[in-house]
């Protein structure tokens, strides 16, 4: 009986132990923001779809997070970077997010595309399954301004 006992006691441990890192397969593909049009606007929460959330490696050392979704406000975040190197802050500049040459954001928002003018995304986590981040950033279609904020992701690997 004592033996039962400690096996038990050891597979409890164990089970606890091994519980401690998270499960991937539980994680929820995410993206979302607040995005505010112009100065008067008080603001729409933007959430992704969690199937159009993904991340892309289109050149050696960049990657691209983007995520769409199709509700009311369509709209499709995608941020690029440039020279990536894994968990840290990337400022964002003046782009188109198609170019190779800088970090950059584009979001298109019913049915218009914004071009990012300044903001930052910083890589919180990047293991083997998964890349945590947070983002901001203001963005211009000729004379409309949007601002993003309290932007995350979660995207599996």
């Amino acid at each position: 009986m004592r033996y039962l006992f400690l096996s038990l006691s050891a597979m409890v441990c164990f089970g606890l132990v091994s519980c401690t890192k998270y499960d991937t397969s539980l994680t929820q593909r995410q993206m979302f923001a607040t995005i505010k049009r112009n100065s008067a606007d008080s603001g729409i929460t933007w959430n992704a779809n969690p199937n159009l959330v993904t991340a892309k490696i289109p050149f050696a050392r960049s990657v691209r997070f983007e995520g769409s979704e199709f509700g009311t406000n369509p709209t499709h975040v995608n941020i690029f970077i440039n020279n990536y190197t894994g968990v840290g802050i990337y400022p964002l500049f003046q782009g188109s997010a198609q170019q190779t040459d800088s970090n950059s954001a584009i979001v298109t928002y019913i049915s218009r595309d914004f071009h990012t003018i300044k903001g930052s995304v910083q890589v919180l986590l990047d293991d083997k399954d998964l890349y945590i981040g947070i983002y901001q950033f203001t963005a211009v279609n000729l004379n409309d301004t949007i601002t993003i904020n309290y932007g995350a992701f979660t995207i599996n690997k």
